[in-house]
């Protein structure tokens, strides 16, 4: 057969069948190899999406009959109660991230058990304890003094366990009972992460609930959390000067982080009880987010230093800014914060405008578009005060810190234009 030209039917290439074999064996071989390197080049390219959320269940509580708030003592707060608040809680996580929930959820206000070695306690080993008993079983006919002293983190726990969102890893703010001022401070920070979980420290806040600082490791890059609930009382300028305080804390430690990394991938979430804007509102000299922390609504700004974070409230239109109804109108105390890290191409990276309010109409958003609050009608119902915030996140492989992701002009927001020169 003539070389070059095509082969017709009947037509054969090869002259022997040793030949032919010795032919494809080279082939198979030349394939074998290209398929181990386009799989080695996919995996080193490959990527970790996740979901952050952070949530605010209003005062999740538990059963024992040990609490510091009157709503929720046993003549009115029954274990149905609880059920019906936590399953309301896992419907949320549900729909965020449908079937196995959120990677990471920051909760607020959970009230602390009074009991010691509460901060040691063994999740895993309650999980594994209880793992051919439900929920329901546990707080209903077979509920006993030792369920009910299980942790309210850790009985949620058992409640996402039950319904199929599993892989968590819980920590909560190491803020024991003390006799002084701190005894009126009841609730804890919490968070749930599937990633493994490096270093913990705890800030004791004035008039607020400690702050955790959570390092997790996401495919090998770190990530760290700080998940917050600052003092309540937006308009309050005493409370304020608590929030100060309490920015002035995170920031110190903020400052120690970029120190090492000035790119370090930071993630600020909690109940900040105050205005995303709250400079722009009130004529007071110095104010926690804007003035202490360097929170800004111009993303452009973390190219040029660390000393900025930006609040991802801006990433939607004005109207549409709020977690929370304050006064006949909108709050926006439920906040994320990220910093210039997340907007480079190493480590992980911002999904941008992936940010939104996580209210779902005909389950925690009634039909005005307001939160459905919890009650304590029947066995309970409702959610919370609040909706649920939630930004999704990638790991990136560039590994190139001095990158940044394109942001077109019009994201800027109009307040920040016209406010640029003052925020600098």
């Amino acid at each position: 057969m003539e070389r070059g030209r095509f082969l017709g039917k009947g037509d054969f290439l090869f002259q022997t069948e040793l030949e032919f074999a010795a032919v494809i064996g080279d082939g198979m071989r030349c394939l074998v190899y290209l398929l181990f390197f386009f799989a080695a080049a996919q995996a080193a390219q490959a990527t970790r999406a996740f979901t952050v959320m952070v949530y605010n269940p209003d005062n999740l509580v538990g059963v024992d009959g040990r609490t510091a708030s009157e709503e929720y003592l046993p003549r009115r707060y029954t274990r149905a109660h609880l059920i019906t608040k936590m399953n309301n809680i896992v419907q949320v996580a549900q729909q965020v991230e449908p079937e196995r929930g959120p990677d990471i959820i920051l909760f607020q206000e959970f009230e602390r058990d009074l009991q010691a070695g509460h901060y040691t306690y063994d999740y895993d080993g309650m999980l594994r304890r209880y793992a051919d008993t439900r929920v329901e079983d546990m707080l209903g006919q077979e509920f006993t003094p030792e369920i009910g002293q299980i942790p309210i983190e850790g009985m949620l726990l058992k409640t996402f366990s039950d319904r199929g969102l599993k892989g968590y890893h819980v920590v909560s703010a190491d803020d024991a009972i003390l006799p002084d001022a701190r005894h009126a401070i009841t609730h804890l920070n919490v968070i749930f992460t599937r990633f493994p979980v490096g270093i913990i420290h705890t800030y004791l806040l004035p008039g607020a609930p400690a702050m955790m600082e959570v390092q997790v490791e996401v495919e090998g890059y770190p990530l760290y959390l700080f998940n917050v609930d600052w003092a309540p009382g937006p308009t309050s300028r005493d409370a304020e000067a608590l929030r100060v305080k309490a920015a002035e804390i995170l920031r110190a430690r903020l400052e120690e982080i970029f120190s090492v990394n000035p790119n370090a991938d930071i993630i600020l979430a909690g109940d900040f009880n105050c205005f995303y804007d709250q400079r722009f509102r009130y004529a007071w000299p110095r104010t926690a987010l804007h003035d202490v922390l360097k929170v800004r609504g111009d993303e452009l700004l973390l190219r040029h230093s660390s000393d900025y974070l930006y609040n991802l409230w801006y990433e939607l239109p004005a109207a549409d800014r709020g977690s929370e109804i304050f006064s006949e109108g909108w709050g926006s105390f439920m906040q994320m914060i990220v910093s210039r890290g997340l907007y480079d191409f190493r480590g992980i990276q911002y999904v941008d405008n992936s940010f939104q309010v996580a209210a779902y109409e005909k389950l925690n958003a009634r039909e005005d578009g307001t939160p459905y609050a919890w009650n304590f009608h029947g066995t309970g119902s409702g959610f919370s005060t609040h909706f649920p915030l939630v930004a999704h996140f990638t790991t990136v492989r560039n590994n190139r810190a001095d990158e940044f992701l394109q942001l077109p002009e019009h994201d800027r927001p109009e307040l920040e234009r016209s406010m640029h020169a003052f925020s600098q």
